[in-house]
């Protein structure tokens, strides 16, 4: 294999040609995505995974064909999968997921490896396979091709895949490498697959403005009997001629003697290629008078692959100049016709599954069934140990295939390995591996010791630091919500004066007269031998000392300083600003995105368990905007994030307002921070979004006096101090009676509907009345009628109260953010009262 062109040219045999093995180790790769269709889990597991953990990857995605992964349920002695590694299965309805890349990423570098061979013993070393390496600095344009690749693969209508979040994983990173990257030429490598068009109209677009093509050279392991597919390629280039290669002794898969009724003349030749291997390459050579365009990748000269849109295939196309070698060819004799075993294309009636053990819940069983057939109803589930031990249930899957199970005895079965569940129903049957997703969370991740803990503490923290923390609230921050439940103090008491052992009956005390840095550890912490265990009380006492840290934002040698956000020393070495990181690639690196995904799906997996949302939503925050303004140093991302913040959190929780916690806390604050530094073009329309807001969030009218005593009011310290960059003090209290002084949209439509009731005009200049929406509610309410086409919205409600038709994503979105909804259907209205 070579970085630029594979197959064994005489200009190969000069130069070392990397093996996978060596792209596998030559960097520390954090992310591997791997495709294939036939599969071998035995070879994966000795040849690849063992690799890529030694050197520290935790997130390895194996997505193969239906029939690739119902072969490799066959293969009891794997196990590692579902443990260490994800394997994805992606089903057709009458084609093959056929593509074989790898795709590598570190924090500094990518490798995308795009070839013919699966992951086999075969595809990766025994058979003789084509592989292009392409990197970012030379084949900008080939990443951007390969990220929208997944992107289509994943909004394919027809595709069935049992997950997709893996693809805009590594669809974003093969974007960003393609923004930081370059082309080594004026004609760029680019990537073809024929999702949306056939491979053969994209090859003549291609070809269309070189001129005459002479020949057409085609190295494929499989052909159509009646060799149609080569066929259509000649005439779709109008070539004068085409070589089809004879790879092994006395006869072929192509129809040489059907071809010679053709008007173009078929040639066989042999490619010259080291050794007596199996040849399972795909290459396609057209020759034009100046330069070849050449086609390597999965596609074999079928139908199906060049001529359709039914297989998902993936191949490299570049341009080489007239002059350079690409391949030796010799004449030979014409071989025997001997048809190729038809590869099995399309789901048809087999049906498999998809499934894994909650991160947070072991009772719970989740997954998707892949079928073609109507799946929905009841069906007989078993989960399957390696050595036949099972337990079965019930379990009703809905439409889509999904499926969700609670049981007990599942715990016992979780952290198993090579486990697999079946489906049966009546003399249907679909089987499919388990995933454990709290060991695949975990994986190869930095371990919380008792030193990053410390340094975190002292805010003396390293990136690595850092990023076990991230890395750990990210598995594990629903064992610690009573910690960040627990509300700040308002009082001025030194920390320490609460004597009450019970970390779950303490207030964080916030020193506001003193928030140095901690000069050490208190000695029970210190001595504690490690973190990993949620219950023990060392930790809980620690991650509260954590918390005063991330509030109390004390300024230390590396933490920004308020202004400007500079850093309080500069190092001898320090980077440029032509080279200093961004904060989004600074973010990226400490793994904050994926900390922030992982807690966003927790609060939207507590459905069944409201409880957690407040302890969530703080751990949100708090972190969020500790990294923001202290690690990341941007001010107006803090300041954003915290606005998007009090959106989602009003929107995905309802608090009393009885007693005051970490979270009504942080809301009125931020609130009341938020109104503060709005500038002022801004806040009319904020003031009333924020009271709406504040309205959403307690249920209801707000009571002032309780949220004044929710407000942390002191705006030297805290986020609004790092937000504010300035000396002179925020007055927070006259901030948040600005809010709750300005009228709700749900205030202001109720006293528009109250006039009207009197005959009495509503005036236009009303904050709820501004938007494009608004304006056509207003002019409605002063026509004739008007009762018969305004209306009370049902509560709860996604749909016109008038009609019944069902909002559009637009138009709901309009009623959630404005309580205006306007039917498109009978063009009426429905007002959104309810506090």
């Amino acid at each position: 294999m070579l970085e630029d062109r594979q197959m064994n040219s005489q200009e190969d045999k000069e130069e070392h040609t990397p093996t996978i093995a060596e792209y596998l180790s030559a960097s520390r790769w954090k992310h591997a995505l791997f495709t294939t269709y036939a599969l071998s889990l035995s070879y994966f597991e000795s040849e690849i995974l063992r690799p890529l953990l030694q050197q520290g990857c935790d997130d390895i995605w194996l997505i193969c064909d239906a029939q690739g992964y119902r072969s490799s349920l066959l293969e009891r002695r794997s196990m590692r999968v579902g443990q260490e590694y994800r394997i994805v299965p992606v089903g057709l309805p009458s084609g093959v997921f056929h593509p074989k890349c790898i795709h590598l990423c570190s924090d500094e570098e990518q490798v995308l490896l795009i070839g013919s061979g699966n992951v086999t013993f075969g595809g990766h070393g025994r058979n003789a396979e084509v592989f292009e390496a392409l990197v970012p600095d030379k084949h900008a344009m080939a990443y951007s091709d390969f990220s929208a690749f997944l992107e289509t693969l994943g909004t394919g209508p027809n595709i069935k895949i049992a997950r997709r979040d893996w693809i805009d994983d590594f669809a974003g990173r093969a974007s960003e490498a393609a923004a930081g990257g370059a082309d080594a030429s004026d004609t760029p490598v680019r990537l073809l697959h024929p999702i949306e068009r056939s491979g053969i109209e994209q090859l003549g677009e291609a070809a269309a403005r070189l001129g005459a093509c002479s020949s057409v050279k085609v190295i494929s392991p499989y052909h159509d009997p009646d060799g149609e597919a080569v066929h259509t390629l000649l005439n779709a280039l109008d070539a004068e001629a085409g070589v089809v290669a004879v790879t092994s002794d006395g006869n072929s898969p192509f129809p040489f003697s059907d071809a010679e009724r053709w008007t173009r003349t078929v040639l066989p030749q042999e490619p010259k290629i080291d050794g007596k291997r199996f040849v399972h390459a795909k290459w396609i050579e057209c020759i034009f008078a100046d330069e070849t365009l050449l086609l390597t990748g999965s596609f074999n000269a079928t139908r199906k692959a060049l001529t359709t849109t039914d297989n998902v295939e993936l191949g490299v196309l570049r341009r080489v100049p007239k002059g350079e070698d690409v391949l030796e060819w010799a004449s030979c004799g014409t071989p025997q016709f001997e048809p190729a075993q038809r590869l099995p294309s399309g789901l048809g009636q087999s049906e498999i599954v998809y499934a894994s053990f909650d991160r947070n819940d072991p009772r719970r069983l989740y997954g998707q069934l892949i079928s073609l057939q109507d799946v929905s109803g009841k069906w007989l589930y078993r989960v399957v140990q390696a050595d036949g031990t099972s337990h079965a249930g019930d379990a009703a899957i809905n439409d889509d295939g999904e499926f969700s199970v609670i049981d007990e005895t599942l715990e016992a079965f979780a952290e198993l390995p090579a486990l697999q569940i079946v489906l049966q129903r009546d003399e249907r049957e679909a089987r499919g591996w388990i995933h454990n997703e709290m060991l695949l969370s975990v994986g190869a991740r930095r371990r919380l010791t008792a030193g990053a803990m410390s340094r975190l503490m002292r805010r003396e923290a390293s990136d690595d630091d850092i990023q076990a923390l991230l890395d750990y609230l990210s598995v594990s921050a629903n064992k610690h919500l009573r910690v960040f439940d627990l509300p700040v103090s308002k009082s001025e008491e030194v920390e320490g004066s609460n004597t009450t052992d019970d970390p779950a009956a303490r207030t964080v005390r916030i020193n506001l007269q003193e928030l140095a840095p901690l000069a050490e550890l208190p000695e029970s912490v210190g001595a504690a031998a490690g973190f990993a265990e949620s219950t023990d009380d060392h930790f809980e006492t620690a991650l509260v000392r954590l918390r005063r840290m991330l509030l109390g934002h004390g300024v230390s040698r590396n933490m920004a300083m308020r202004n400007g956000l500079g850093s309080a020393i500069l190092l001898e070495d320090e980077e440029d600003d032509a080279r200093r990181q961004t904060p989004e690639q600074i973010a990226y690196s400490l793994g904050l995105q994926d900390f922030e995904y992982a807690i966003d799906a927790m609060i939207r997996d507590c459905a069944a368990h409201p409880d957690k949302l407040p302890g969530l939503l703080t751990i949100e925050l708090e972190i969020g905007m500790w990294m923001r303004l202290h690690r990341l140093e941007d001010i107006d991302g803090a300041f954003e994030f915290m606005g998007s913040w009090i959106r989602r959190a009003a929107q995905t929780v309802t608090v009393p307002q009885d007693s005051v916690n970490a979270l009504s806390q942080h809301f009125v604050t931020a609130t009341a921070i938020r109104t503060a530094l709005l500038p002022d073009a801004r806040k009319s329309d904020q003031l009333v979004a924020l009271h709406d807001d504040l309205e959403k969030f307690f249920g209801g009218p707000v009571d002032h006096s309780f949220a004044l005593a929710a407000l942390i009011e002191d705006s030297h310290q805290g986020f609004a101090a790092a937000l504010a960059q300035a000396d002179e003090e925020i007055d927070l209290r006259a901030a948040l009676e600005s809010v709750l002084a300005t009228r709700t949209r749900r205030q202001q439509l109720e006293d528009a509907l109250r006039l009207r009731l009197a005959r009495k005009a509503v005036p236009a200049d009303w904050e709820v009345f501004q938007s494009k929406t608004g304006k056509q509610l207003h002019e409605a309410m002063h026509r004739p009628a008007w009762k018969k086409r305004i209306k009370k919205a049902i509560p709860n409600y996604e749909a016109c109260s008038h009609c019944y038709a069902k909002y559009p994503l637009q138009e709901l979105a309009v009623l959630r953010r404005e309580r205006i909804g306007r039917c498109i259907q009978c063009k009426k209205f429905s007002l959104d009262l309810l506090p």
